[in-house]
């Protein structure tokens, strides 16, 4: 087995299990998981970002993948059936090379065609204490197990990205959960994680309204000015719909000395993350940070000074952009540890392994379009960025997504990306009236069959839809779409006015389409 996976002291995968000592073996586990993180100053784990070089994260991601992909094979009912279904004898997988050869699993494929507890390690859904569930974004919803193995590790995960946020630790600090709490991963997975962060002797006070919007106000009306420091944690959307709504019932955020976001859920622009900042009355980019997570997975990635400052940089470069992501488009991009989660690019889309939850992922295809980084390869744009790069993350690599691959709508022939429809959401002349949230499919007329593209937005708490509103969304969206997609702009000179989307507005929390506070969902494009 390899030595224990950096930067935490955390074994790779969970022990082997059997019926008759599960309940023994997970309350040993737990005591030691728990007593390494009460022990473990996140300060080491810093010092071991720093001084790993980037080289060495990479061997060691591999190793890990390797030792997972073994386990697997030989403890994983699901995935021994899917190596005999393909004919690999997994003894011969020995390099990286050879990893690289076993063919990808995803949902259709592998997921969809087992019970859960065959997925698990050693046949057993005993190992594990909680299930969460996917939002059923993408289509129907999975169940995805846990133990203690993967709560610790999030914690540990946790525990560095507020030790990124916070200048002072000792400051006393809200954190306040405004993700969606019950049976889905997001919310009950920060609680858990927090809770034990301030547990250890943080000064954190965290407190959970979940995704209500009065709920959310409340608690900050009540408390917030008790505080030095308070973080949000929301899905990007409904961070803006706190941070509007509390402006309409009074609430000064300029009287809170320090405002923090963590965001979850979807991506943003650069331009909405100094929109956020302006509601609230901070400047600094490096308030508003964003992770990346699934419920397959948990946190696979997350923002970083390096990853927010190396973006900007490239927006004010469009062809230093180009170099580095290979097109004009520019993706949310963060920064991963390759020992927690190992990824890799299969035909232009993630694909990932890792072993400490309940169901190990061996070149799991997620569906998600993007691309990893070398730290090194960005070494030169990260040192002509004013005040120059975190030492801490200067040696992980970078991944960068655009989004899952079916949110994309195809119209006459070319593509139209979401981010396209977000860039307009947040311009300055509409954005007050929006919440951001919108969905984007291609439609057919009845009698015609004519093609059209229909977009319908969420407007903002007490904005009515008007003929002029509606006039005034369609206007930036479709200036946005000529600006940023070259083949839209050609479409619209050769076809003029058949080219201009159908714009649908809905009040806010329009439960047909939207769901308030929660992870925007995506009509299936056809």
């Amino acid at each position: 087995m390899p030595e224990q996976a950096l930067p935490f002291p955390l074994p790779v995968v969970p022990p082997r299990f059997t019926p008759l000592t599960a309940a023994v073996q997970n309350r040993r586990l737990a005591q030691k998981l728990y007593a390494q993180f009460f022990s473990w100053p996140i300060e080491r784990s810093r010092r071991i970002l720093e001084t790993t070089p980037a080289e060495v994260w990479e061997r060691e991601g591999q190793k890990r993948a390797l030792y997972i992909f073994h386990q697997a094979a030989e403890r994983v009912p699901a995935y021994k059936d899917f190596l005999k279904k393909h004919k690999i004898n997994h003894e011969k997988v020995r390099t990286i090379k050879d990893f690289q050869a076993v063919p990808p699993i995803d949902k259709k494929n592998y997921l969809d065609h087992h019970e859960a507890s065959e997925l698990c390690w050693d046949d057993l859904l005993g190992s594990t204490q909680m299930t969460a569930v996917s939002s059923g974004s993408s289509g129907k919803p999975y169940f995805w197990p846990r133990g203690a193995l993967l709560e610790i590790e999030i914690t540990f995960l946790f525990e560095l990205i507020l030790s990124q946020l916070f200048q002072n630790e000792r400051e006393p600090t809200l954190f306040v959960n405004s993700q969606s709490m019950g049976m889905y991963i997001g919310g009950p997975f920060t609680l858990n994680a927090v809770l034990r962060i301030a547990q250890k002797g943080r000064n954190l006070n965290v407190v959970t309204p979940g995704i209500t919007i009065d709920d959310v106000i409340q608690v900050i009306s009540n408390l917030g000015k008790r505080y030095s420091r308070l973080v949000i944690a929301a899905y990007p959307p409904f961070a803006k719909d706190i941070a509007d709504t509390g402006s309409e019932k009074g609430i000064d955020w300029r009287e809170i000395s320090e405002m923090k976001f963590l965001l979850f859920g979807e991506g943003y622009s650069e331009a909405w993350r100094d929109y956020l900042g302006q509601l609230v009355g901070h400047r600094s980019p490096q308030n508003v940070v964003n992770c990346y997570g699934t419920a397959d997975a948990a946190i696979l990635a997350h923002e970083t000074p390096n990853s927010i400052h190396l973006r900007r940089a490239l927006i004010s470069r469009p062809p230093s952009g180009r170099s580095v992501f290979g097109n004009g488009r520019l993706p949310t991009l963060m920064q991963y540890y390759p020992t927690l989660r190992y990824l890799e690019i299969v035909d232009g889309e993630i694909v990932l392994t890792f072993g400490s939850g309940g169901i190990p992922l061996v070149r799991y295809n997620i569906h998600d379009n993007g691309g990893l980084i070398n730290s090194l390869s960005v070494a030169d744009h990260l040192r002509s960025v004013k005040n120059g790069p975190d030492s801490t993350y200067a040696q992980i690599p970078f991944v960068y997504l655009f989004g899952k691959s079916d949110h994309t709508a195809t119209f006459y022939g070319l593509n139209v990306y979401p981010e396209n429809v977000k860039a307009a959401l947040v311009h300055k002349e509409i954005r007050k009236y929006v919440t951001g949230k919108f969905q984007m499919s291609t439609e057919y007329a009845k009698l015609t069959q004519k093609q059209y593209l229909l977009i319908r937005v969420e407007l903002a708490p007490h904005i009515k839809p008007t003929a002029k509103l509606k006039v005034g969304v369609k206007r930036v969206i479709v200036e946005r779409l000529r600006q940023m997609n070259a083949e839209y702009r050609k479409l619209y000179e050769s076809i003029g006015r058949k080219a201009i989307p159908r714009v649908a507005l809905h009040s806010w929390g329009d439960t047909r389409y939207f769901t308030v506070g929660a992870k925007q969902r995506w009509k299936k494009i056809t």
